[in-house]
């Protein structure tokens, strides 16, 4: 797992999959996602009813499934039969809300992946299923975990002292995030591209971490976090910034 950049091109993650392309946290994002020759990809991770570990960004279906209402009202039974993809396009009818142990399979270790806790309500029980699942200790090497819920990694260290955590920060001032950063042994600080200037970098890399920025869809917005020193970027659109020859 690549951190930080080391003078060479910026680390690309694709934010929920390449889901500028295809419906997000899906199986085809994540497959366009390794075909556009990323570092890195994003999801979110929820619990189901029945506590399977599905990957979902929001905490309610009807965005981007054809199902109602909470997903962890749902079992993974009811959850694996809705539509996930034809929100997005015809093509896509048939897609469906994946499990994370189907994506581990699917990427292999052929990119870093990285897992965001997403719903406050499964703080104090994903954790343990995550840490405790042989798969995921087997991935540990290109997994990357990360929740703006403090207690949601600070459970996940508990439970898992080998994972690679990072500190997903959306405010200024950033203290609190190197405090949190520094207490885990995070690998990395992720900020929004609305709060990262040079100060925070600078601060970052003088602690030994990585700043890896999200959302970037812009030319505009990828200049500027260059510039500043930045290690990563996660974005909807990957291919905007791909290094020459790839």
């Amino acid at each position: 797992m690549r951190v930080l950049r080391d003078q060479g091109p910026i680390i690309r993650l694709a934010h929920r999959g390449a889901s500028g392309q295809a419906p997000e946290n899906t199986h085809a994002a994540f497959a366009k996602a390794l075909q556009l020759g990323v570092d890195g990809i994003e999801l979110d991770c929820q619990l189901s009813a029945d506590g399977e570990l599905v990957v979902i960004h929001d905490e309610i279906l009807d965005r981007t499934t054809s199902g109602l209402g909470p997903v962890c009202a749902k079992t993974w039974a009811e959850l694996a039969k809705l539509d996930a993809g034809a929100w997005r396009g015809p093509e896509f009818r048939g897609e469906r809300i994946p499990r994370l142990l189907d994506v581990l399979a699917q990427i292999d270790g052929r990119a870093t992946l990285n897992v965001e806790i997403k719903s406050a309500r499964d703080v104090g029980s994903i954790e343990p299923k995550l840490a405790a699942l042989p798969e995921i200790r087997a991935a540990a090497d290109w997994l990357l975990f990360s929740s703006f819920n403090a207690d949601a990694v600070r459970n996940l260290r508990a439970a898992a002292p080998w994972a690679s955590i990072g500190i997903l920060w959306d405010r200024r001032p950033a203290a609190g995030a190197f405090l949190l950063a520094e207490e885990l042994g995070a690998r990395c600080v992720i900020p929004s591209r609305r709060v990262v200037d040079g100060e925070l970098v600078t601060t970052a890399h003088d602690r030994g971490l990585g700043v890896w920025v999200w959302t970037v869809n812009t030319r505009e917005d990828l200049e500027r976090i260059t510039a500043v020193g930045a290690d990563a970027i996660f974005s909807d659109y990957p291919e905007r910034f791909a290094p020459s020859g790839r």
